[in-house]
């Protein structure tokens, strides 16, 4: 019961965090930044946004940040 408790609090943590970066990805719409990177302001990808629609990276910066 324990190990099923502990999987569905991190499944609830998981959709917590994705439901604020789904916030965020709205809030750029409106300010009408999505799908420019944060980081150098060049478009992210369409490739990238079809899979991580609420992405503020481009590939480039996202591997540079996950570089380091």
């Amino acid at each position: 019961m324990a190990a099923t408790w502990s999987q569905l609090t991190g499944l609830h943590d998981d959709l917590d965090v994705e439901l604020t970066e789904i916030d965020h990805a709205l809030s750029r719409i409106e300010a009408g930044t999505y799908g420019l990177c944060s980081n150098c302001g060049k478009p992210i990808g369409v490739a990238r946004l079809r899979a991580r629609p609420y992405a503020e990276l481009c590939i480039d910066c996202a591997r540079a940040l996950e570089a380091h």
